[in-house]
């Protein structure tokens, strides 16, 4: 039995290290990885409005490849660039900023829109999607290329930075202090460019699977009423809303979503009951579909069906959930799916409370928790 054991542990310890490796190496500007993903796209950029004013951030927070997957979704963003910022070479390249001599630090350039969201705003997305409480690191990542850093473009921009720092130590919001650098911005060199829009172009590479999925399924989650995606119109009406304007049948949708939540909604599974984010909340708020983010119910209609799964007795609207019939020998279930990406959803059954009497079963991993702020309760 102890001799079992110890194998057992010294297979799990030689995975752990093999996923390092492999993690340490896709991410070497000297492995034939580099030259693989070579691949050249414009950056993505959308589209100002006219009359629209836009200012800069610039943020070092490790790998740009996941600061610049992070900062796309966001709303009010339309350029998100990655590069190269901080150092005294005037053409920084990506194999010499990785030998960590260089003095520049991997950033991301932000044009965004402050009357849509501000820049304390862009700091707490900046602060919660990395560590910056480890000097010259970011998991795997090592070396001052990776450092924590926010390069300021104006005296207000420094202010808040500086402040925001100062509130979170104080706060004790992480268990060590934060090593963030504050500096003045200078200059930027923007990446080489089969380092733009890298996750969306290498979504099944083993860095993007093992780093970026998982910290873009957190930062959707904690920022879910902040995306583009998000709600912007009230979730009463059946008028247009954001993202009715979008081709659903042409996302990436292994790229957006985490291997859970593509297996229910692109492949119609089910999660276990019991054992999901939404079966037993009870805090007020508005679930949306986890893909196009259309909201879908509310929590007012919300209640415990006993089955281990969120359940409500009717949707948001009606032309918002799409009914489908399943036959399965003697069987007749009602799936539902999403009425705007066609996402699957869950179930709905005919032995819910009134005033409906029925039960849309729904999977955690289809959706969304947007919790309503104390003004809007």
């Amino acid at each position: 039995m102890t001799n079992a054991v110890h194998r057992k542990n010294t297979v799990l310890l030689v995975g752990v290290v093999l996923l390092g490796v492999l993690i340490v190496f896709t991410r070497s500007p000297f492995s034939s990885h580099a030259e693989e993903v070579k691949r050249s796209k414009p950056m993505a950029t959308d589209s100002i409005p006219p009359g629209t004013t836009t200012e800069k951030a610039t943020f070092g927070g490790g790998c740009f490849w996941c600061t610049e997957a992070v900062y796309h979704e966001l709303r009010g963003v339309y350029k998100v660039v990655s590069g190269y910022s901080g150092g005294k070479s005037p053409r920084p390249t990506y194999k010499e900023v990785g030998t960590g001599t260089s003095g520049h630090a991997e950033v991301v350039q932000i044009d965004f829109d402050p009357q849509q969201v501000s820049y304390p705003e862009l700091l707490e997305v900046f602060w919660k999607t990395h560590d910056p409480t480890t000097l010259n690191r970011q998991g795997a990542d090592t070396g001052p290329q990776y450092r924590s850093v926010v390069f300021y473009h104006s005296p207000e921009q420094q202010q808040l930075a500086e402040q925001y720092k100062k509130k979170l130590d104080q706060s004790g919001a992480f268990e060590n202090l934060i090593v963030t650098e504050i500096s003045p911005f200078k200059k930027f060199t923007a990446a080489e460019d089969y380092h733009q829009n890298f996750f969306e172009l290498n979504s099944g590479n083993g860095y993007c699977q093992a780093v970026i999925v998982p910290k873009l399924a957190k930062f959707r989650q904690v920022f879910a009423s902040k995306l583009k995606s998000a709600e912007t119109h009230s979730p009463a009406s059946d008028a247009p809303l954001a993202g009715d304007d979008v081709d659903w049948s042409r996302q990436n949708w292994k790229a957006k979503l985490t291997p859970l939540q593509y297996h229910v909604t692109r492949e119609d599974g089910t999660e276990p009951p019991y054992k999901n984010a939404y079966w037993d909340i009870k805090r007020e708020g508005v679930y949306q579909c986890v893909c196009c983010g259309l909201p879908l119910f509310d929590s007012s209609t919300k209640y415990d069906s006993g089955t281990g799964w969120p359940s409500f007795y009717q949707p948001i609207g009606p032309k918002r959930i799409v009914n489908k019939e399943e036959r399965s020998f003697f069987r007749v279930v009602t799936e539902n799916r999403c009425a705007r990406c066609d996402a699957h959803l869950g179930h709905v059954f005919t032995d819910g409370p009134k005033p409906t009497g029925l039960r849309y079963c729904m999977n955690s991993a289809a959706l969304n928790f947007v919790e309503k702020k104390p003004d809007e309760k």
